[in-house]
């Protein structure tokens, strides 16, 4: 039933687009910019060719057309491929599982696979990320991508490092622009209008700067950080300048 509401929404607001000069100029431009871009590869499953727009906010070619990977799922390959974590034989929490990165995971000889969701369905085990119904030490690595900027970080950071191993891991990534000293974060923007326009989603509650880092040093992490580079980023169709964090448990 959503997906059928979610559908007519979509045709609503397409036939609304077309009754204005603007709204065909826009549509015009997206099909021109479509077919425009230049092929790219997927570092996920080697498919080559154009890519899907993708977000609440939508980004033109983002989404591999074959497997649905976007941007920061094949950066996060990349960054397997280049061995910058190591997840066999390891014991791995991973938080709002993506397919594209689960199956990364599932392929890598790992010890124990867990997945888990605050919603019900979503994964092997519904958890909070606030609040970690797991005891301590229970895992060596915990995933979790574009997850931060949803909850209370601090307590979220606080949680992981307390289910992880000695010496385990966090593997993070998160929106982030490196040109803001400090993450923008205002609790009075509590609607979902206004979270959608401040923070780009209306989950979200932030949009991180530089300072991340910060948070997690001061949550007791040690920080290396992966970026592709600029060939890369063309070839696999990157988010320029996005970053994996390794951080580990101190």
């Amino acid at each position: 039933m959503t997906k059928i509401v979610n559908a007519l929404r979509a045709f609503r607001i397409f036939g609304h687009t077309l009754l204005t000069p603007q709204g065909r100029t826009h549509i015009v431009r997206s099909l021109r910019a479509f077919h425009n871009q230049p092929e790219a590869e997927c570092s996920c499953c080697g498919y080559v060719g154009k890519f899907h727009s993708y977000g609440y906010q939508a980004r033109l070619a983002v989404a591999c057309h074959r497997c649905g990977a976007t941007d920061r799922h094949r950066l996060f390959a990349l960054a397997a491929q280049a061995g910058f974590f190591a997840l066999d034989g390891t014991r791995v929490l991973h938080f709002a599982p993506e397919p594209s990165i689960a199956r990364i995971v599932k392929d890598a000889g790992t010890a124990e696979y867990l997945t888990a969701d605050i919603k019900p369905g979503r994964a092997s085990m519904v958890l909070d990320i606030e609040r970690i119904d797991l005891p301590d030490a229970r895992v060596d690595v915990v995933i979790a991508s574009h997850v931060l900027e949803h909850v209370d970080d601090r307590q979220a950071l606080k949680e992981i490092r307390r289910v992880l191993s000695p010496g385990g891991k966090l593997i993070a990534l998160v929106p982030l622009i490196e040109g803001w000293d400090r993450t923008y974060e205002d609790k009075t923007k509590s609607s979902p209008e206004d979270r959608a326009a401040h923070f780009g989603q209306p989950d979200h509650v932030r949009f991180y700067g530089a300072d991340f880092r910060d948070r997690l040093r001061a949550a007791g992490f040690e920080i290396a950080e992966f970026t592709a580079g600029g060939a890369e980023s063309v070839r696999y169709r990157l988010n320029r300048g996005e970053k994996v964090f390794l951080a580990k448990k101190s």
